[in-house]
């Protein structure tokens, strides 16, 4: 009896330490939560990425104007008001290698669009097949400063033009979010804006002006994830002198799931409406729209 009692005690004090611990583990991460994390967008070498995108858009619109314009549309079998849907899937994997000596490591891209549908009042358009069969290529290095630079796509050097456009079109995920430098917790939030202003040019005439901010607000850490609350508010009008005006406004709501170890997004949801309107002297057009959209990457 004695032994088993001292067995009994001993077993009370192996748990009143493992729970002790737990607890301790817990207030831990609790506290390192509220102190904060900075976060930052980066890629790291000896990884795989592997992203999928999802994106879905339906447009009612309204189109008056120039009577043979409308005759042609409904020759087609298209009347106002118009109902388009669009839904479009794309897939990548970027590949990074070890480090060098410079402090740079490779990283290897591969693209392809996997799904293409487009419709208007219940007439689908035909989609060349070989849209969904291309993959796109492209060899790159990420310096030590972290930036991406392109070396050559589909196995061929790139020119300077050409690196730059396949730059931006790669690297325009990692500039999307900017984080503060200085850390975040739980409550916290930051606003990126970026407005543009583009001119379209002395043959066209005019510019495209773009307004476009984003707020993130963190509502939790856990896990080794942080969740953040997205609220997307944009617009855009642009015109063409003589010839076409158009106002694009927008706004809606996403989320947002960042991995801490990983310095990177996993997964990036959302659904906003958008307000169209263009007027021209053959046509003018009113139009709502909604946009959802579902991005995930897995990182091994």
């Amino acid at each position: 009896m004695h032994l088993k009692a001292n067995k009994i005690l001993q077993i009370e004090k192996i748990m009143k330490k493992t729970i002790l611990v737990a607890l301790l583990s817990l207030i831990f991460v609790q506290l390192k939560a509220q102190d904060g994390v900075v976060f930052k967008i980066k890629y790291e070498p000896n990884k795989t990425y592997k992203s999928d995108i999802g994106i879905v858009i339906k447009l009612n619109a309204n189109v008056t104007g120039d009577p043979g314009i409308l005759d042609k549309l409904k020759s087609s079998g298209i009347t106002s008001p118009i109902t388009v849907n669009m839904e479009m899937g794309a897939s990548g994997t970027m590949q990074s290698g070890s480090v060098a000596a410079d402090g740079s490591f490779p990283i290897n891209m591969e693209y392809k669009v996997t799904k293409l549908t487009v419709g208007a009042n219940g007439h689908e358009a035909p989609i060349p097949p070989t849209i969904s069969e291309k993959v796109m290529k492209v060899a790159a290095h990420i310096t030590r400063d972290g930036l991406m630079e392109v070396d050559s796509a589909d196995g061929k050097k790139t020119d300077d033009s050409t690196k730059q456009k396949i730059q931006q079109m790669t690297s325009l995920f990692q500039k999307q979010i900017k984080f503060p430098d200085k850390a975040l917790k739980p409550g916290d939030s930051f606003t990126q804006a970026n407005p543009m202003n583009i001119p379209l040019g002395n043959k066209m005439g005019g510019s495209v002006k773009v307004n476009y901010a984003v707020t993130y607000k963190l509502t939790s850490i856990a896990d080794g994830k942080a969740y953040f609350d997205v609220t997307p508010n944009f617009s855009m009008d642009f015109g063409i002198q003589g010839k076409m005006t158009a106002n694009i406004t927008g706004t809606g709501t996403g989320k947002l799931v960042y991995s801490i170890k990983d310095s990177f997004p996993i997964s990036n949801t959302g659904d906003y409406t958008m307000t169209f309107k263009v007027t021209s002297p053959q046509v003018n057009v009113d139009a709502t729209g909604s946009v959802t959209s579902n991005a995930t990457t897995g990182i091994n």
